[in-house]
């Protein structure tokens, strides 16, 4: 008698054991989640006090609707203002954030059509202080005189395919002795997918032309029409997952912080992490998922050089890093503790391709680090991550330094 109800009291505390545990799990689950919510509401109050900050003044330089390109900025002025910069300028009759273009009034200088995306256009800086016009002002103090003209063809958001169209329409206008390609380390070895192998980042839902492989394996020019809104937005899982996140205060106020760039770089959804665009650059051996962009990034690096040629033109490749290739802290944060990975794979290998090829190649990553070192501050602006007017001048130095642009 006394033995079971030993068993029976035993399995009574055994239930109510149990029942505190899940108690407690479930009381854990809702503090998290009620803690989430207090760091969320948090996060967007401070987000709409930052935000009373921007401003934005004039029509010029917001996207418009290009049914080739995709997009391309208005023309007009501009003045926008953050907490953490205040920029202004002019998108000039062609789309470039440049002062305004005259026919046939640069012939007797040395003409240089410099492409890129929002590191060239370049957006957190004024139009004189973006790399491209620094280049033009420190060619023509070098010289004593107004013997070169920089045109700058940089965009926000575009890719590899677009670069390469605005070769076509408007180098032969130019009649450009140099074609300069800011190539951003930051998205043009990751977004150029056409929307049959996962689709673009950026205006995925707008019209465009683009290049794809035929049956051969040649580069052809197509054309993609979307079918709906958001059609040609990646579908790729590690991008969608970080779009999804994008839209949490919680995650766009914390996303460079040492935690959420280690989660980022080491949390893989379906094997790729949630900073797909630095892992394809850092990649010592591009995975399956990621040769076909190095492939396609190769056969339009091909294309662009090929047109530059036909129009009489030297291609020269401008290396511009990201901040996890920049600054030891990032690069400590993410992927530094993973053996597959190093900062400097990606420039290796753009310029293996470049040297391959005859293309001159221009790197920034140690002049930035070397500068960034020497100064104790970045060189990008911290929430933006775009390059400040001292990383700009950087990577213009740098530009200059190398010797490769000559009068003509």
């Amino acid at each position: 008698m006394q033995a079971t109800i030993t068993n029976s009291s035993r399995a009574t505390g055994s239930r109510s054991l149990g029942r505190k545990l899940i108690f407690a799990l479930i009381a854990s689950c809702l503090g998290l989640l009620l803690a989430a919510g207090v760091a969320e509401l948090a996060f967007r109050v401070l987000e709409y006090q930052r935000s009373r900050s921007f401003k934005y003044e004039g029509q010029g330089g917001v996207w418009v609707s290009d049914g080739r390109w995709g997009w391309k900025p208005n023309p007009g002025y501009y003045h926008i203002v953050t907490n953490e910069f205040d920029m202004r300028g002019t998108v000039n009759e062609l789309n470039m954030n440049d002062v305004p273009f005259v026919p046939g009034e640069d012939e007797s200088r040395t003409r240089i059509f410099a492409l890129g995306d929002s590191h060239t256009y370049a957006y957190g800086v004024s139009m004189e202080q973006a790399w491209p016009k620094v280049v033009e002002r420190k060619l023509n103090a070098d010289q004593g005189a107004d013997s070169y003209r920089v045109y700058n063809g940089g965009v926000t958001g575009f890719n590899m395919h677009q670069y390469l169209l605005r070769l076509i329409d408007q180098g032969p206008m130019l009649h450009a002795n140099y074609v300069v390609l800011g190539l951003s380390y930051a998205t043009d070895l990751y977004d150029l997918l056409p929307p049959d192998h996962g689709g673009w980042i950026y205006g995925g839902d707008r019209a465009r032309d683009y290049f794809d492989f035929d049956s051969a394996g040649n580069l052809k020019q197509l054309h993609w029409e979307p079918s709906s809104a958001g059609a040609g937005r990646s579908t790729a899982a590690a991008p969608r997952t970080r779009q999804l996140l994008e839209n949490l205060a919680t995650f766009r106020y914390l996303r460079r912080s040492p935690f959420a760039l280690f989660v980022g770089s080491h949390v893989k959804v379906k094997g790729q992490s949630l900073w797909p665009n630095m892992e394809v650059i850092m990649e010592k051996e591009p995975t399956p998922q990621h040769e076909y962009q190095w492939r396609l990034f190769t056969a339009l690096l091909d294309r662009i050089n090929e047109e530059a040629n036909n129009q009489g033109s030297k291609l020269i490749v401008v290396g511009i890093p990201y901040i996890a290739q920049v600054y030891d802290e990032t690069w400590k944060s993410s992927f530094a503790g993973n053996e597959k990975f190093s900062r400097t794979a990606g420039v290796d290998r753009v310029r293996t391709l470049c040297e391959s090829r005859a293309i001159t190649y221009i790197d920034t990553l140690e002049p930035l680090r070397a500068r960034q070192k020497q100064l104790g501050r970045w060189l990008h602006y911290r929430e933006d991550a775009h390059p400040t007017p001292e990383g700009h001048e950087e990577i213009a130095e740098t530009i200059v330094r190398a010797g490769v642009v000559q009068q003509h």
